[in-house]
């Protein structure tokens, strides 16, 4: 019996390895591949040989791939950078994290397959060229953005329907999953790449100045655009069918959606209510759908009036019954920044930025820096393996990329009112992270509520996350604001 455990375990444990996509020794292989250097753009794509396997027991081994990673980062391995300068250790990131010759883009570590929210949530700005060390980190860049969505995109057309999550399994082989529900975002993750890549959205530079560089990717994403146009149509006609109410221009109320917040249990939370009316945006400018400019404006209206606390001054987590009776708040309201769904420069909109900074100031929910879910851990309202592994992940722990997004409001609202008192505190969080890059060797993913790197006995927080991408845009940001 121990002689079949043993043989049991050997040959999980060299299956996950063989096809973990940055193992030195993986089988994976690019399906699609891009070469943009300024001397040639060239294109290989064999998404056609993608396969996707559905069966129950293939989806048991790509959880259990999953879990082995997060155990094996937690006891065995985690990247770290040798540098010690913050733009030393940022470039090391970059040469990890942002490698064309590597499957796909990740959060890192231990995150090996593909979270397709990744492409449109955290990583919304690769693309910004006004992030630019040299040619072949910009070049970089693209590559693996283009190969990312072009992989997503292969996988759904075999199997379409969406999921949160691409697990390989085989040389050319795919498993589609759910973490944990029905996902939020994972269709907005893909257009929001689309939109980039074909220069129909600037990835986050028209928060402070006209990107200082074009794409080279165009025409290559719009072949994909045409090549998977079906498919997309097909997509989105099903996302918007399971997931929303056409009566009150909502997500529908007691469905869970898994989001970036995908670990806490919620029901039609704003965060989801505006990654649709973003996806729906992007399908309308895509050619996905058809324009309707004035649905948009219904939907909007519908959200604001829903969701925004007037006397309390912040938006309303989500429609569940505990929502509702405490009057949840959770920073992932921060979404409306990058998605455009509200916009500083107008004072009518920029009055929920100033009234949510105020309340997050009073509470000091970014506090030790910026910034936590919320004040507390609220545990009940994660799934059971997030709570006996790491309740405080969706609670009061601090997250890095929701961070970033409250540093660049502090800097929008200091541009629109001259109010120093934004900039101050922009500058304090910008100063804290600075001194945790050079701390912690990287720029980890999540830290707990007293501003230590994230770590229980069965998880521990990426060291050298990409998401420094946000980082690095709150810099130059940053530099486009005099200082006198």
């Amino acid at each position: 019996m121990l002689e079949i455990i043993i043989a049991f375990l050997l040959s999980t444990f060299s299956a996950t390895y063989l096809t973990n996509p940055f193992a030195k020794f993986s089988i994976v292989r690019l399906p699609y591949r891009a070469k943009l250097s300024k001397q040639t753009k060239q294109i290989i794509n064999h998404n056609h040989r993608l396969i996707v396997r559905t069966s129950p027991l293939w989806k048991l081994f790509a959880w259990y791939q999953c879990g082995l990673y997060i155990l094996s980062t937690r006891y065995v391995h985690q990247a770290s950078s040798k540098s010690d300068t913050v733009e030393s250790i940022i470039k090391d990131i970059h040469t990890l994290r942002f490698n064309p010759e590597k499957l796909l883009l990740i959060s890192g570590d231990h995150f090996n397959g593909l979270f397709v929210r990744n492409l449109g949530v955290f990583y919304y700005p690769m693309l910004d060229g006004n992030i630019f060390y040299d040619e072949a980190d910009w070049h970089n860049r693209q590559e693996v953005y283009l190969q990312t969505v072009a992989f997503a995109l292969g996988s759904f057309a075999k199997s379409p329907i969406l999921k949160t999550t691409i697990i390989p399994t085989g040389r050319y082989a795919t498993t589609n999953i759910n973490f944990y529900s029905y996902p939020s975002d994972s269709l907005f993750g893909i257009l929001y790449a689309l939109a980039t890549l074909v220069g129909v959205e600037d990835a986050g530079a028209s928060l402070y100045r006209q990107s200082s560089r074009s794409v080279d990717t165009t025409p290559a994403a719009n072949e994909l655009l045409k090549e998977y146009a079906g498919l997309l149509t097909q997509l989105y006609a099903e996302y918007h069918a399971t997931v929303f109410d056409d009566e009150s221009l909502l997500i529908k109320k007691g469905f869970h959606m898994s989001g970036a917040k995908d670990i806490t249990k919620r029901s039609s939370a704003f965060y989801d209510n505006v990654v649709h009316w973003k996806t729906t945006q992007l399908a309308m400018k895509l050619g996905v759908i058809d324009t309707d400019l004035d649905l948009l404006e219904r939907y909007k209206q519908s959200i604001l009036s829903t969701y925004w606390l007037e006397k309390e001054g912040y938006f309303l987590e989500d429609l569940s019954s505990e929502g509702l009776a405490q009057k949840n708040y959770s920073s992932d309201w921060l979404i409306v920044l990058s998605t455009g769904f509200l916009d500083t420069s107008s004072s009518d909109e920029r009055a929920y930025y100033e009234r949510s900074i105020e309340y997050i100031r009073k509470h000091k929910i970014a506090r030790p820096f910026a910034i936590k879910y919320q004040n507390e851990t609220r545990a009940h309202r994660q799934f059971l393996a997030v709570r006996l592994a790491v309740a405080s992940y969706g609670g009061d722990s601090i997250w890095s990329f929701w961070g970033m997004e409250y540093i660049k409001v502090n800097l929008r609202l200091y541009v629109q009112t001259g109010d120093r008192a934004y900039l101050k505190e922009a500058d304090y969080h910008i100063e804290k992270y600075k001194k945790n890059i050079i701390t912690f060797k990287g720029f980890p993913e999540v830290y707990d509520t007293n501003g230590d790197m994230l770590q229980t006995r069965f998880y521990k927080s990426i060291r050298m996350t990409g998401w420094v991408i946000g980082f690095e845009q709150v810099l130059v940001m940053r530099e486009t604001i005099p200082t006198a």
